[in-house]
């Protein structure tokens, strides 16, 4: 199975691009395809644009911005693919392979966990509609996996 890292966002809040953003020594979405590999997942990275980070990538189609975009993107290929945001600096194995076993998404974290392949139609109508992720997996299978750091604003000094 694939592992799509969602790195389609402008980082607003965060002030520059999440996906290349170093923690710990390593850049971000190079930390997930890490944690991602060890699930026994292939990663990828999903955005608007190139990385050139080693990673193979996927890009989303123009328009306006919606992280669905990103979640059509990844089941291009259609089967179940893995989602995560780029910004979940914290995401642990351990709750990588919860996820996988249950074929759910992550209480409190809409975008991370398994998307069905027959979701993509869907996720692209969502998406050219504007509405909500929430709204998008209403209804899918769902599972605690603890607190997950987000990283919606850069670490302060």
């Amino acid at each position: 199975m694939r592992g799509c890292i969602l790195a389609g966002g402008l980082s607003r809040r965060f002030g520059a691009d999440k996906a290349i953003h170093p923690v710990g020594g390593e850049l971000l979405a190079l930390r997930l395809a890490r944690v991602l590999r060890a699930a026994g997942l292939e990663p990828w990275l999903v955005a608007r644009e190139s990385r050139g980070i080693g990673l193979p990538e996927l890009l989303e189609p123009e328009g306006p911005r919606h992280p669905l975009w990103g979640i059509a993107a990844a089941l291009g290929e259609g089967e179940d693919t893995f989602v995560t945001p780029c910004d979940l600096a914290e995401l642990h194995l351990e709750q990588v392979e919860a996820l996988l076993a249950a074929g759910a998404i992550a209480v409190g974290q809409p975008l991370l966990g398994v998307f069905p392949a027959r979701l993509r139609d869907r996720a692209l109508l969502h998406a050219a509609a504007g509405g909500s992720v929430r709204a998008f997996v209403a209804g899918l299978p769902v599972l605690d996996v603890g607190p997950i750091l987000n990283l919606n604003r850069p670490p302060g000094p």
